[in-house]
């Protein structure tokens, strides 16, 4: 039986875009394999270091229903428990290994392979390829999934029930202060346009958008599962435009800077889209020659020092006046709202 050790440390999308097509691939091409996953319960600290529960412990919190995994390690910069006395979520205990005891593990010679999930990619790879070609893994693998429990669906759909169609999710990171966001003016102007248009206020979704059941806030995957009671999704390159891809809803991503394959769900061929006429959809922002991934400071390339000084950009995460700061801003609500209506035509949406 070979013997497979995985690790991603990173955010919450590539959980959802990168780890499944690899873990899929392994079990594919070696079904009686043992598959080891070690992820973080959730962000690294403000010292740097992993270890604690944060943001609805989403590592762990995410993984621990993928029927892949045979065996799920909590990573800590600095901690090791063998008897799983430190991460305890949904009920279930893990073993905590620590950064010390990983490359342990890696150097024993147990495993046949050990896959690191988290490389360096530039705006124009394909983050699935660039890993199959770094551990030389043949596959044409490339899906989304979340794998979601009975009763993650049965919490949402009691959560949300009530809310009218159509329901036009807003996905969180289409607003704030992110570089790959858009002018917030214009998502103030997409709310109003869209409670007038269609009569009912476009629902919020993130963590910042938490829904309620019981007195108690729903788990990740719960407010997750949300989604797959709704129509359409609005996002940009983000993690819950990742979520809604991953349970089937149908997006309309706000795109530049980028080639598709970087991550575009509309480059993805979604299963969970059962009905051919319900497809994602991008809108593209005007990309200049060279491409960039917005997220430094020296990585703007359409303002000027002078501007960058007029508009008080700190760096991607503090961009000063979105309307002023690239390509994706560009972007109508206009232009939104004509493929919104398109989407909301198709059969049985």
């Amino acid at each position: 039986m070979k013997k497979f050790l995985v690790k991603h440390v990173g955010n919450m999308g590539d959980l959802v875009i990168l780890a499944p097509p690899v873990l899929d691939t392994i079990k594919t091409q070696y079904p009686s394999s043992h598959l080891t996953f070690v992820t973080p319960w959730g962000y690294k600290n403000r010292a740097g270091q992993w270890g604690k529960r944060n943001q609805g412990g989403h590592g762990i919190h995410l993984m621990m229903t993928n029927p892949r995994i045979d065996q799920l390690i909590h990573y800590h910069s600095t901690a090791t428990s063998l008897t799983a006395d430190i991460c305890r979520e949904d009920g279930q205990s893990f073993p905590t290994w620590s950064d010390k005891y990983f490359h342990q593990q890696v150097e024993s010679g147990d495993y046949d392979q050990v896959i690191n999930i988290d490389i360096g990619l530039t705006p124009t790879d394909h983050p699935v390829q660039k890993i199959y070609r770094a551990h030389k893994i043949s596959s044409s693998i490339f899906n989304y999934q979340i794998y979601l429990t009975s009763h993650d669906l049965d919490i949402a759909r009691q959560v949300i029930e009530n809310a009218p169609h159509p329901r036009i999710v807003l996905l969180e990171s289409l607003s704030g202060p992110a570089a790959r966001s858009w002018d917030p003016a214009k998502v103030t102007q997409l709310e109003s346009a869209i409670t007038e248009e269609y009569g009912t206020q476009p629902i919020w979704f993130g963590a910042g958008f938490v829904n309620h059941f019981q007195g108690r806030p729903l788990t990740l995957r719960e407010n997750i599962a949300t989604l797959t009671f709704c129509d359409v999704g609005i996002g940009v390159l983000s993690g819950p435009l990742h979520f809604a891809a991953a349970v089937g809803l149908p997006t309309l991503t706000l795109y530049s800077d980028q080639p598709l394959h970087r991550a575009a769900p509309s480059y993805v061929q979604n299963a969970l889209i059962s009905n051919p006429h319900h497809k994602h959809r991008n809108i593209l922002g005007p990309t200049p020659a060279t491409m960039y991934a917005q997220k430094y400071p020296h990585q703007v390339p359409n303002l000027t020092p002078a501007e960058t000084a007029a508009q008080k950009f700190t760096n991607w995460m503090s961009p000063g006046r979105q309307s002023t700061k690239g390509t994706l801003a560009a972007i109508t609500v206009d232009e939104v709202l004509t493929v919104l209506h398109d989407m909301l035509l198709v059969p049985n949406l």
